[in-house]
């Protein structure tokens, strides 16, 4: 009787599945779907969104580590100087790829967490006032996302739930990123003091998929 092993018999399942698909396919495959799930008291993020921009901030880091073996001739003063300066932006790129790995929001009873690229930011449930479209940026153009208003201070916008925006487009945005918005109220609805808990057959905040945002 003919025998195979469970490792060729794997290799033909990825290797049929992956038949005929283009590279920009396999590499949509390879930094995950274009989907936020809305849940409780877990992180919410686009994993798209910090998959690709943490892997853009590796391989700026990987360029300018690069850079130090291509110089040409240096005294050794120079060239550790020069070492010092790549490796040092090669590090904040590691750094910086790594916060925008883990950037998203955190909605349970103990209040919200937003992170983003370059700060965290906390907001007690009796603060927050609820989710709107807005703009994350200045000069009148910036990242189009879900934005967290508070009843006495800045709103706060959530990075990592963010949409491509072409330069001063962002308004035609705004109607798809409704949607998630009434999803996060929902979500914060449920978890502020006094809500009644939801049946089991019932859950007051599954957690859903929203595509392409």
């Amino acid at each position: 009787m003919p025998t195979f092993s469970v490792g060729a018999f794997m290799f033909a399942v990825v290797d049929a599945d992956t038949l005929g698909m283009s590279l920009l396919e396999r590499a949509r495959q390879m930094v995950g779907s274009d989907t936020v799930e809305v849940g409780r008291s877990a992180w919410i993020r686009n994993p798209r969104r910090t998959r690709v921009w943490a892997g853009l901030a590796v391989l700026w880091s990987l360029v300018f580590a690069c850079l130090l073996f291509t110089q040409g001739t240096m005294s050794l003063g120079g060239y550790l100087v020069l070492g010092a300066f790549y490796f040092g932006i090669a590090a904040l790129g590691i750094v910086f790829a790594r916060r925008v790995a883990r950037a998203g929001v955190w909605i349970g009873p103990d209040g919200i967490i937003v992170r983003g690229p370059f700060r965290t930011q906390s907001v007690s449930i009796a603060e927050a006032q609820g989710f709107v479209p807005g703009l994350q940026g200045g000069a009148g153009n910036g990242t189009p996302c879900p934005t967290l208003e508070r009843r006495n201070g800045r709103p706060v916008g959530v990075w990592a739930l963010g949409r491509r925006n072409w330069v001063f487009h962002y308004q035609r945005l705004f109607g798809e990123i409704q949607p998630l918005c009434d999803e996060l109220n929902d979500l914060l609805k449920a978890v502020q003091p006094g809500s009644v808990p939801a049946s089991p057959a019932s859950p007051a905040s599954p957690a859903s998929r929203l595509s392409s945002v």
